[in-house]
């Protein structure tokens, strides 16, 4: 058996974190087998809160980071505290956060968006993710007896232009299609720097159709008219707002939807949509299927193991049809059989070892 030739840093988090990424890592390592192939994983073992903010688990995580870029590897993780991902966002130039939107048969029943809507919908979900509010430094001050609060933030020229050089690569990629959800007659100075950029990629794939869209009705229009949408440019905040109830509305939960953030230069965090769930924490209620996805999406983006990737979704849907969930997407008139984090990455594990012994 050999190694897989770039590294895999392994973030534990907290809250769900010690439960769900043990799994995932079984998954992968599984997974990979079809290839006669092991992994190489690398633990971050220090502190990682998810609850505050502290500079010495910044300090270390960013130390963490360095180390496994210098590697050529990626991270797979948990959830840590907000602050702390944003700050290495920005150290790292983690600016693309893809997120897919597509069908899981097995979840029709879940959906809260009709059926037929949600059969039609297959979209890429680019979150701007280094910019706008999430990233503005603040100060809270005493005005007129009253606590104000200033703020700022900024864009970069260069940065934008990455993630929509990426997000036009994808586009020609696929259906041709690519909007931006934007308050474009708000935002008057911000907007052209988004215009230009996509002006300037247009022109290199003329078989993309561009067109940006009022951030405050494109969510609902992409309801009602799934079959539209392609390739979505969403910024910060509308971003964050559109993927989880997105998530909801497609599948029952957002619990089962992977993402990665992504520098240009090719490193990448791999993660879940969803935080550390601390009130659920450690008690076998958590759902391990977002981040065996994740898993999943590493495969196939990072090392190029499609057949790998496509076949943990494949065991995933095999106990999904089984009708095995987790409480969060439990419902006993569907004659669901509730069981645990435990039980169901055990599994999701069985699929995988049967699909690769019969390969």
């Amino acid at each position: 058996m050999t190694k897989l030739s770039k590294p895999i840093g392994i973030i534990k988090g907290e809250g769900i974190g010690p439960e769900i990424v043990p799994i995932a890592v079984e998954c992968l390592t599984e997974a990979v087998k079809l290839q006669n192939k092991e992994p190489v994983f690398i633990e971050y073992t220090g502190p990682a809160p998810a609850t505050e903010y502290s500079e010495t688990a910044y300090q270390k995580l960013k130390e963490f980071y360095k180390d496994i870029k210098s590697k050529n590897g990626c991270i797979l993780r948990s959830a840590v505290y907000a602050r702390t991902v944003y700050n290495l966002r920005a150290d790292f130039n983690l600016t693309i956060k893809p997120v897919s939107f597509e069908p899981i048969p097995e979840l029709l029943e879940s959906a809260l968006l009709r059926k037929e809507l949600v059969e039609k919908f297959k979209v890429l979900l680019i979150r701007e993710n280094a910019h706008g509010l999430l990233f503005s430094k603040e100060k809270i001050v005493q005005e007129n007896g009253q606590r104000v609060m200033h703020g700022s933030y900024t864009y970069e020229e260069n940065k934008i232009k990455e993630l929509v050089k990426f997000a036009f690569e994808k586009a020609s990629q696929r259906r041709k299609i690519l909007h931006l959800f934007i308050k474009g007659d708000v935002w008057q100075k911000l907007g052209p720097l988004w215009f230009d950029a996509a002006e300037y990629f247009g022109k290199k794939h003329p078989d993309v159709k561009f067109e940006w869209d009022h951030a405050d009705t494109a969510f609902a229009d992409m309801l009602l008219h799934p079959q539209k949408y392609d390739v979505v440019i969403a910024l910060g905040i509308a971003g964050d707002l559109i993927c989880d109830p997105l998530a909801t509305l497609l599948y029952g939960n957002h619990t089962v939807v992977p993402s990665a953030n992504i520098s240009p230069d090719g490193f990448t965090v791999f993660q879940t949509v969803h935080g550390t769930a601390y009130a659920i924490g450690g008690q076998d209620k958590a759902n391990p299927i977002g981040l065996i996805r994740a898993s999943s999406l590493m495969l196939e983006s990072f090392f190029g193991m499609k057949k790998e990737a496509d076949l943990i979704e494949k065991a995933i849907r095999n106990a999904l049809a089984k009708k095995f969930r987790t409480i969060d997407l439990y419902h006993p008139q569907l004659s669901h059989k509730l069981v645990g984090t435990k039980e169901m990455g055990r599994l999701i594990v069985e699929e995988i070892k049967n699909e690769v012994s019969n390969a």
